[in-house]
């Protein structure tokens, strides 16, 4: 306890600070930390005093043995510059912001947690390259994902297949069973298309009723169709709406490059073709 006239040492003044902060010296030791670190890494502050700073560091991320002074002290807190990773007492792994500053011989940490921060970057991030009705990649990530795939494929001598994907009389369903019943019908056809799909592939909505896959690293067109023909099978499956049953029937037409195209816009125009050929010769 302080009395009247006193001046606060250092470490008391820490205690005043809402954001976890640790100190260590010039070995890497710790050698103080306030109560607000208790929060953030599940530790108590006397488990980590006379601990070296790598307890709080991931494996991948902490320094050879000879690196431990104060350079390298710096170099591991902010091993990823502003976006460190701190190891918690039971495993996990959470981001934080971290502030480096001397005091002596010692170097003072001053830690933030951004675990929701980087939560609501994420969200935004799948909101933005998402389709919000199916969760499906959106037009805009589904053509960085083709010129990749395309980009890949030219580099390692591979196919990348491309379908085009349209429900047939969809217009139909909106008029007779109202919107709600066709965004049911597309949320369905997005959730079928997910089924049994490669890590590697991508499934997008693409506007309206039109769909697409992109499938890397396939290795003809026969492979291709049988593929499409199998995951048609389950996203036909007729759907109960309301109470009544809708029947679903999707055209789909495959481009392979670089056999029917050598870049997104002209695998593009031959999937289209063929998936309007399709749907022809279904009419």
């Amino acid at each position: 306890m302080m009395h009247a006239g006193e001046v606060p040492g250092p470490h008391e003044l820490l205690e005043w600070i809402p954001d976890p902060v640790v100190v260590t010296d010039s070995g890497g030791t710790i050698v103080y930390a306030n109560r607000q670190v208790e929060g953030l890494t599940g530790y108590a502050r006397r488990e980590l005093v006379g601990r070296p700073i790598e307890v709080l560091v991931p494996a991948g991320l902490r320094t050879n043995s000879h690196a431990r002074n104060r350079r390298g002290i710096a170099r591991l807190m902010s091993a990823l510059d502003d976006d460190f990773r701190l190891k918690r007492k039971d495993g996990t792994v959470v981001p934080v912001e971290v502030s480096l500053g001397p005091a002596g011989a010692n170097t003072i940490a001053v830690m933030r947690d951004f675990s929701e921060r980087h939560r609501m970057e994420a969200e935004l991030e799948h909101r933005a390259l998402h389709d919000p009705l199916t969760e499906l990649a959106n037009r805009t990530l589904f053509f960085d994902r083709l010129r990749q795939g395309i980009q890949n494929a030219r580099r390692d001598r591979t196919q990348v297949a491309l379908v085009m994907l349209d429900v047939d009389g969809f217009k139909g369903i909106n008029d007779r069973r109202g919107h709600a019943a066709g965004d049911t019908v597309l949320k369905a056809i997005g959730a079928r298309l997910r089924h049994r799909m490669r890590a590697t592939d991508t499934a997008a909505r693409i506007g309206g009723d039109e769909f697409a896959w992109i499938l890397p690293r396939v290795n003809s067109r026969a492979g291709v169709r049988r593929m499409v023909k199998n995951r048609l099978a389950v996203a036909e499956a007729p759907l109960l709406v309301s109470g009544r049953t809708i029947l679903i029937r999707v055209s789909a037409g495959v481009a392979m490059y670089p056999e029917d195209g050598r870049d997104a816009d002209e695998l593009m125009r031959h999937a289209d073709v063929a998936m309007y050929a399709d749907k022809r010769a279904v009419r």
